[in-house]
């Protein structure tokens, strides 16, 4: 749009040459996009920004000035530190100010001018870097944060799902496993056969409490349930199952 408006009525170009040269690096800017930018170089994305400024600097000779065409530089600038690394959002602020100061000495700009623009753009582009940098690390580690709190919540919910199935399935046969044991055990007397019947129920008992805990930390009454051998001193009668 800076480019076309020095064209319209009440426009003025001074030198068609450099507004030919501004168009052509203004076109390749453009083409930049369709570079295969995955085989470059990583640091080749900031030749685009600082193509743009060169093109700013042409149409600013080729226009004066006064016409106001120098804020364009702001479209490089913004366009750096919102996708861009640091140290290339710095070179473009150098570009931009270089850009300034070398259109200001080259048509005659009284010192003083010079001077209170570098001062002006320097000010701007290092607040505009700084301001858009650390409010991308704030939304990176938002994200991050974000991130870190899903994965949280989904490793609780399968954990959560891990043991309501263990104890739906797994707890509950080695329970119901334990309390045939104990009942078979009270259906015989004192002897080897009854202590070897208590020992398992014992290890059953063993194996509920280390699956709840290795699961979510489960309680051994987080179920209700209580464990096989509660009753060891209690015979069940085995009739009453």
């Amino acid at each position: 749009m800076a480019t076309i408006s020095v064209l319209v009525p009440f426009g003025h170009v001074r030198s068609w040459w450099e507004y030919a040269v501004s168009v052509t690096l203004l076109l390749a800017c453009a083409g930049a996009f369709l570079l295969p930018w995955q085989r470059l170089p990583s640091w080749a994305p900031v030749l685009v920004p600082l193509l743009y400024t060169v093109s700013v600097l042409e149409l600013i000779l080729a226009s004066g000035v006064a016409s106001g065409v120098g804020l364009v530089l702001l479209v490089p600038l913004i366009w750096s530190v919102l996708f861009h690394r640091r140290w290339e959002s710095a070179c473009v602020v150098v570009a931009v100010v270089t850009v300034q100061a070398v259109s200001s000495v080259i048509q005659a700009t009284p010192d003083a001018v010079v001077v209170r623009r570098v001062v002006l753009w320097s000010v701007l582009g290092a607040l505009i870097a700084v301001a858009a940098h650390g409010l991308r690390d704030r939304i990176r580690g938002s994200l991050t944060a974000n991130a870190a709190l899903q994965a949280e919540v989904s490793l609780t919910r399968e954990r959560d799902r891990i043991a309501a199935d263990l104890r739906e399935s797994v707890v509950r046969k080695i329970f119901n496993a334990g309390l045939d044991l104990h009942g078979a055990a009270a259906m015989i007397d004192e002897g080897p056969a009854r202590g070897r019947l208590m020992h398992g129920v014992d290890e059953l008992d063993g194996a509920i409490r280390a699956l709840r805990e290795s699961v979510f930390a489960v309680g051994d009454d987080a179920d209700g349930e209580t464990d096989t051998s509660m009753d060891a001193s209690e015979p069940s009668d085995p009739d009453a199952r």
